[in-house]
């Protein structure tokens, strides 16, 4: 079975109705990695987790901590 494929730059789009689930476990394609002087791509797992289910005041702490790090602080 093929993976699926998304860009997260763009909108996702769920298809088909209910809850969101609280977790993503998506994969990460490194393009930068090279393997005796050849790109290699290798792909790490990361998870997305969905704020708006969080509790108010764990929710604002994460996106405290967000805005900092993209601030760069």
């Amino acid at each position: 079975m093929e993976p699926q494929r998304v860009d997260f730059y763009r909108p996702l789009i769920a298809n088909k109705p209910g809850p969101p689930p609280l977790a993503l476990r998506v994969g990460i394609v490194d393009g930068s990695s090279y393997s005796e002087g050849v790109p290699a791509s290798s792909v790490r797992a990361e998870t997305y987790v969905l704020l708006s289910a969080l509790p108010a005041e764990l929710r604002q702490r994460v996106e405290t901590a967000i805005q900092l790090l993209i601030a760069g602080g």
